[in-house]
């Protein structure tokens, strides 16, 4: 075999300009991906903290004219996050899709949980005969435990993995 008959330009065969415009374009190609983990991970906290002040104020609003808008604004809100967030990128950072989906599923268990459990709570009272109000402080609490495990998530996106 004959080592001369090599296909392709090695590094001796470009010539400086050609080595600029590559080092130029591995450059934009990393200021494309340090944006895209940006974007991904502020779209991930921001869903987090939608679902979370959504639990709050579902519940604080009960029995009121305000759960069916404040559902269309949530599912809005949504809606437009995801649209500006494949918009705004050109791919998944690595790893940042598994973490995002983790983040997702634990904001959504906690988020179940509390669904449930003030249901619960709210049925106990009016077997009690008690207002079935339940404790603002309370539902601020919920919905921030809710909107952590997707703020977390964000930040590690946007931070970036090593290696």
């Amino acid at each position: 075999m004959n080592d001369t008959t090599r296909e392709g330009p090695t590094m001796n065969d470009i010539t400086p300009q050609e080595a600029r415009a590559r080092l130029a374009h591995a450059e934009a190609a990393t200021e494309r991906r340090t944006g895209d983990r940006r974007v991904h991970g502020r779209a991930t906290a921001a869903f987090g903290l939608i679902m979370g002040a959504y639990l709050t104020l579902s519940r604080l609003g009960e029995g009121t004219g305000w759960q069916t808008p404040l559902l269309a604004a949530y599912a809005g809100l949504l809606v437009l996050l995801t649209l500006w967030q494949t918009r705004a990128t050109r791919s998944w950072p690595r790893r940042a899709r598994t973490i995002c989906y983790s983040g997702l599923a634990g904001s959504f268990l906690l988020f179940m949980a509390g669904v449930m459990t003030f249901n619960y709570r709210e049925h106990q009272r009016e077997l009690a005969g008690l207002a079935t109000a339940e404790e603002p402080g309370l539902l601020v609490l919920a919905g921030v435990l809710v909107a952590v495990p997707m703020v977390l998530a964000g930040l590690v996106v946007q931070r970036g993995t090593r290696a």
